[in-house]
């Protein structure tokens, strides 16, 4: 066999290879908690490997890990203090709903959303063994944002939980001020109640 042939069968393969995980991920996949990175990304095992999962339409503060740390801190008004403190309450919270070792299910987000993020982190619906949906949780207790910028399933849910965190005052929500990620500013609490 000619080194072009070799070279063309083992790129068909690989394609074919690729192919058959993509439609074996289309749809949902139970799988195993590894970690809990934050208050919006786990780390389950799939296929005997690590792989990093990002709650759609979920936006939690950020953690003393993240590099990204200081830049969103200075857009929501915080300093990287707050910022990381508010990441490390979100986490926790999370760590209450989802434990290592528990079994959850992935949810594709297709077509509405990609398949990965642009850090490669698989995008996804995650429901707990109780049936609840992991990504409204977070948002409903008050420990995460709903993205407005796209569109997805569950987005309308999202907002209202969203809204229902806001006025009882749950979670981030609770202190004086809270982080409004339309406008990545303060807000006071006693304009919470007028926006939408």
């Amino acid at each position: 066999m000619s080194r072009a042939l070799k070279y063309d069968l083992c790129t068909v393969a690989l394609l074919g290879l690729l192919l058959a995980a993509s439609l074996a991920w289309a749809g949902s996949l139970t799988v195993e908690v590894a970690r809990i990175n934050d208050g919006d990304t786990i780390t389950v095992h799939l296929r005997g490997k690590p792989e990093l999962v990002r709650l759609i339409g979920v936006d939690a503060p950020e953690t003393a890990h993240s590099k990204s740390l200081a830049r969103k801190a200075k857009n929501a008004g915080r300093s990287a203090t707050e910022e990381a403190k508010a990441g490390a309450a979100s986490r926790e919270a999370m760590r209450k709903l989802v434990a290592v070792g528990d079994k959850v299910r992935l949810v594709d987000g297709r077509p509405q959303t990609r398949k990965r993020d642009r850090y490669r982190r698989l995008l996804a619906f995650v429901y707990l063994s109780d049936g609840r949906l992991l990504n409204q949780e977070m948002i409903a207790q008050g420990w995460a944002h709903a993205y407005r910028s796209f569109n997805y399933r569950h987005k309308s849910d999202f907002l209202k939980a969203e809204n229902g965190a806001r006025l009882a005052r749950r979670g981030l929500w609770a202190k004086g001020q809270a982080y409004d990620l339309e406008r990545r500013t303060r807000v006071s609490p006693f304009r919470l109640n007028s926006r939408p």
